[in-house]
């Protein structure tokens, strides 16, 4: 027999747990049923003493052994919910057997009414997995849980949980299950998380019958969301394995997520039309976007062509969004009149230009220099009540600055400001410098008056952004005190600069020359929380190049690689060619190191620039130049010869070396220009350090080319070898004598002289050679190679 443990009540065991009162009668031991219909009687002294409540389990675990009917358990369910015992509840109602039971019908208003209240505290409270939890127990006893709660916030806490199953369990719960399986998915997918969008579309399928092309649009919308459009043509490629086919609102959705890949999107337009499916107006609609983005004009016109014909048998409406999209193909390629005339097909069939229309035609005459032409659109969208956004605005502003009219864009910029945003339109100005004026355009409706506009001002304000303020920063000129104070005029409305705007202002110090100005504002970026970037850093050194500091702009190079900030292709080509000549070794190897640096990194560097350079600095340790620019000119070398830049590599590899180290030079693979242009190189390199006090230690060899045992060398071996004698016997006075190295293979297993080198060089060939007995090898190749005696260069150094 068990005994209710309530207070006043106690077992023997027990007597001195809780203290009888004397206004209680002592009760003898009963019954469980009677237990519970006592309990019951007092639901509100049972919510309020939380000892009490913490027997309530027992309770339960009496009146499932009692097996209590529906009216006594639909109480203790009140009864548990009441007491915020909700995991208590949940676990021992599921041991209830026989849960084809109703309890809707012993609950009254009030009581749903308790049951709502705690269901949404528990998803207010952020315990949705609790919630979910009573809510399929509500489920099981036939307890309807439809206006419960939101179902919007129960998924929108299982999506910031990041638990896709459980939203999915609450899904399944309702009968409009199938649609809450696509908002779940919708909603992971404006998380960016398409992991779990993918698993609520896994499980989402488990609990459909018959394919639901809605959750597919879905997924395949989230895919586009997550920039993931692999993953949406796995679906698409899945969907046809299972032999479904797609309807045309998930061949849309398919389309649009790829709209950056016109072949597969015309290729989807295929496939659709095979299935028998009809395009509508959003296919036609994406196919125009995917022709912007690719830049096809022509097929995009085709396309366009093409729905006119439609429209004309009524199979079609244009509608906004198809002008739009077309507007802005044309605009984007600066297509004004085409764009202006799609216009006016708008209005011919009765459609309002829409912000998206407006924006792009006053951007397609602005890119084409067309001030006047797009103020003339901005006042006609004005009185066609659309409303500008700051993107309208911003464009009128940078085409007046693209076209030098800086008094202009900041009258403007003024008149906005001050709510009289149209006064000054129409008004002539005193910078007119590459302006461009139109008059065979659409004019304006007559009898438009100033008070007119100053009215549309007024409904339409003007809202700057760090945007806005950048173009004005171009307007400055080399004006850096008025560039600072609209630097702080964006940060008294709460507006920070970015990078941009940081990076014009050290452009506008490079104007004015100053150096240190360029080079402070790069420090301050880092004070003010930004971390400078390639642009700023590129235009810092421009700015150095540009006043001649060489060093200054190297040493920001430097600063950007210590800071793993990777140059562009314009910071390497701004660093390669700051210079017109080379007056030191130092200086040929600082850039050399560039363009090194600019090889491994991608880039393709402009190889002719930097070999004249080399060359003439090369040309320098010769005292008569007079065949400089005759048969051994770089102007003589073409295009094929320095496609693959192995003479600058060349040079690279020596200058980039200890004057100690240079025991040879290798000029294999090179003209005879480029040979005698390293080989100038390396004896350049060699005087400038002697100057400085560093010795010759040994002869220098020539390594010209390889030949095979028993062969002649080859003709441009020769030719090589001919110009290199020539430039050092006769135009440097050296002596130069040929040279044959015989090389042993790598795989020899033993040498019979293992203190000598495996190189044995000759003064001519063939006399002196080792005896090869003790090799096993093949027939080894043979260098063809010139050496240049050391005393001869001590003596060509202290010439004068």
């Amino acid at each position: 027999m068990t005994w209710m443990k309530v207070k006043g009540i106690v077992a023997p065991h027990q007597t001195h747990r809780y203290p009888i009162k004397p206004s209680l009668p002592k009760l003898a031991p009963f019954s469980s049923s009677w237990n519970i219909s006592c309990a019951l009687q007092a639901p509100v002294v049972l919510s309020a003493d939380s000892k009490l409540v913490e027997e309530f389990e027992v309770v339960i675990e009496d009146a499932i052994d009692s097996g209590v009917d529906a009216e006594v358990l639909a109480k203790m369910l009140l009864l548990g919910i009441r007491g915020k015992k909700v995991r208590t509840v949940v676990h021992t109602l599921n041991r209830v057997q026989g849960g084809a039971v109703s309890l809707a019908a012993h609950l009254n208003g009030s009581s749903i009414d308790a049951i709502a209240k705690e269901c949404s505290r528990l998803v207010t409270c952020d315990h949705i997995e609790e919630a979910v939890e009573l809510m399929e127990v509500l489920t099981r006893f036939r307890i309807p849980i439809r206006g419960l709660v939101q179902p919007s916030d129960v998924i929108k806490r299982c999506v910031l949980k990041r638990n896709p199953i459980l939203a999915v369990r609450y899904a399944c719960l309702l009968p409009h299950a199938q649609i809450l399986f696509c908002n779940i998915i919708s909603e992971f997918g404006k998380r960016r998380d398409l992991i779990s969008a993918l698993k609520a579309y896994e499980v989402s399928k488990k609990h459909v019958n018959i394919p639901n092309m809605y959750i597919y649009r879905a997924i395949i919308d989230a895919c586009g969301l997550c920039r993931d459009f692999m993953k949406s043509r796995y679906i698409y490629e899945d969907l046809l394995n299972q032999k479904i086919t797609p309807n045309i609102y998930v061949f849309n959705s398919l389309m649009n997520v790829n709209s950056h890949d016109l072949s597969y999107t015309l290729n989807l337009y295929q496939n659709m039309q095979n299935l028998g499916l009809k395009p509508d107006m959003t296919s036609y609609n994406i196919l125009l976007k995917a022709c912007c983005v690719a830049g096809r004009v022509d097929l995009a016109r085709d396309i366009y062509g093409e729905l006119k014909h439609l429209e004309s048998v009524g199979q079609l409406k244009l509608d906004v969004f198809t002008y739009s999209t077309i507007i802005k193909v044309f605009a984007d390629v600066k297509l004004w009149q085409m764009a202006l005339q799609i216009k006016q097909d708008m209005l011919s069939a009765g459609v309002s230009l829409n912000i998206v229309a407006w924006s792009s035609l006053i951007n397609a005459c602005a890119h084409a220099g067309l001030v006047e032409q797009a103020i003339q659109l901005f006042e006609e969208m004005l009185l066609a009540g659309s409303e500008p956004n700051t993107q309208c605005f911003n464009i009128i502003l940078n085409a007046c600055v693209e076209a030098c009219q800086y008094d202009r864009a900041f009258r403007f910029f003024h008149s906005w400001k001050g709510e009289k945003m149209l006064g000054s339109f129409g008004e002539g100005c005193n910078n007119n410098i590459g302006q461009e004026r139109v008059h065979n355009v659409t004019t304006m409706p007559t009898g438009i008056s100033n008070s007119h506009i100053l009215s549309f001002a007024k409904r339409f304000p003007f809202t700057p952004t760090t945007t806005t303020y950048n173009i004005l920063l171009k307007a400055c000129g080399t004006d850096y005190y008025h560039a600072k104070a609209l630097i702080k005029e964006m940060e008294t409305l709460g507006l920070s600069p970015n990078q941009i705007s940081w990076s014009i202002l050290i452009d506008i110090c490079g104007a004015s020359a100053n150096v240190e100005g360029a080079i402070e504002i790069l420090k301050n970026m880092g004070d003010a929380g930004l971390k400078p970037d390639v642009i700023a850093y590129t235009i810092a050194i421009k700015v150095c190049v540009e006043s001649k500091n060489f060093m200054q702009a190297l040493t920001l190079y430097e600063e950007m690689k210590r800071y793993q900030i990777r140059p562009n292709l314009i910071t390497y080509n701004t660093l390669l060619k700051s210079r017109s000549k080379y007056g030191s070794l130092h200086e040929v190897q600082q850039c050399l190191a560039i363009y090194q640096d600019m090889r491994k990194a991608g880039y393709r560097p402009n190889d002719c620039y930097l070999e004249e350079l080399i060359e003439e600095w090369c040309e320098g340790v010769i005292l008569d130049n007079r065949e400089k620019q005759g048969e051994f000119s770089s102007s003589n070398i073409s295009e094929l010869e320095r496609s693959q830049s192995l003479l600058l590599e060349k040079i690279a590899a020596h200058l980039l070396k200890r004057v100690a180290d240079i025991l040879a030079i290798d000029v294999q693979g090179l003209t005879k220009v480029e040979a005698r242009l390293v080989v100038l190189a390396v004896l350049r390199m060699i005087k400038e350090n002697y100057n400085l006090g560093h010795s010759i230690n040994d002869d220098i060899l020539i390594v010209i080319g390889a030949t095979k045992v028993d062969e002649n060398p080859a003709k441009h071996i020769l030719e090589v070898q001919e110009a290199i004698i020539k430039l050092l016997r006769n135009e440097l006075g050296l002596e130069v004598f040929p040279a044959r190295t015989r090389l042993a293979l790598s795989n020899t297993p033993k040498l019979k002289h293992p203190n000598l080198a495996n190189l044995n060089t000759e003064e001519l060939p063939g006399e002196n050679a080792l005896p090869t007995t003790g090799f096993q090898t093949r027939r080894p190749a043979i260098l063809i190679r010139l050496k240049v005696t050391k005393k001869s260069l001590y003596s060509w150094l202290h010439r004068k």
